[in-house]
């Protein structure tokens, strides 16, 4: 399972945040930052995907049945 994020704020707060996320996300993208247009603050945009999603459906070497 991936999403598409879009992060916006400060560049500092931005790189904890996404340090923050990193612990449950593996993320993917470029990780480029975009000025906000009109506004104050940069982007980013990023692909984030759960590592363990789906797992519960994935056959158990071993295992029964499920």
């Amino acid at each position: 399972m991936t999403v598409r994020l879009r992060v916006s704020g400060d560049p500092e707060e931005i790189e904890v945040m996404l340090k923050v996320l990193g612990v449950v996300f593996d993320f993917t993208g470029s990780g480029r930052i975009f000025p906000n247009h009109g506004s104050a603050g940069v982007r980013v945009y990023l692909t984030a995907r759960i590592p363990w999603a789906g797992e519960r459906d994935q056959p158990h070497r071993g295992d029964g049945p499920r």
